[in-house]
């Protein structure tokens, strides 16, 4: 199952994803799910790794 999530970024973070989203040939909102996504899991590794 998916969530939804809206956030507030500054204007030079906009332009800086919106510039690796086109790089991509991804929307913005693709790539901010696919960096979010991969940051969460390895914090969540981290994190499990760490209580061992």
């Amino acid at each position: 199952m998916t969530k939804r999530l809206t956030i507030s970024i500054e204007d030079d973070v906009y332009d800086v994803l919106e510039k690796w989203a086109d790089e991509e040939v991804r929307t913005l909102a693709n790539l901010a799910a696919a960096i979010v996504t991969l940051e969460a899991r390895k914090r969540a590794a981290t994190a499990s790794e760490g209580s061992k």
